[in-house]
C-alpha cells in the first residue's frame, strides 16, 4: 500500500490521533497496522485496525 492510503471516516467514529485530517484515516503514520477483518463479510465495518508500536 502507498504511503498515506486513506479510508473513509464513518459518521461518528472518533478521529484519529496525530492525523493531518478528520475527515479521513491514514495509514502509515509512524507505526505498523494490521487489520484484523471478519472472513464471513458479515459488516462493512467488521475490520480492526491494530497498531504494532
Amino acid at each position: 500500500m502507498p504511503e498515506n492510503w486513506e479510508f473513509g471516516v464513518r459518521t461518528g467514529a472518533p478521529v484519529q490521533p496525530y492525523s493531518v485530517r478528520d475527515d479521513a484515516y491514514l495509514l502509515f503514520l509512524g507505526t505498523e497496522v494490521y487489520l484484523l477483518a471478519c472472513p464471513k463479510r458479515c459488516d462493512p465495518a467488521a475490520v480492526l485496525p491494530v497498531n504494532q508500536n
